[in-house]
């Protein structure tokens, strides 16, 4: 993502995001989801909790890419529907 999409992309994120969170049930999911990561790591020996922060991390940069290719194409969305109204 070029400079200016990021500064768009990280406005959105820290700033808007959360006012859409009701609307898609983000923190009720959010809540089961640590609530099952929590009885999982309780079973967990030290070594098999590396290995799952190691994968938590690849999950969270996996989900990042997937927010940014969204932000990406809403955005594209949005322009073209400007331009066909526009001519």
């Amino acid at each position: 993502m070029d400079e200016p999409m990021q500064a768009l992309f990280n406005d959105i994120t820290d700033r808007l995001l959360e006012k859409y969170y009701p609307q898609t049930a983000y923190i009720e999911n959010c809540k089961i989801r640590d609530e099952i990561g929590r009885k999982l790591w309780a079973q967990l020996s030290p070594e098999q909790k590396a290995q799952l922060e190691e994968l938590q991390r690849a999950y969270d940069y996996a989900q990042m890419a997937e927010l940014e290719a969204m932000f990406l194409a809403a955005f594209d969305q949005c322009k073209s529907l400007a331009f066909s109204h526009s001519a």
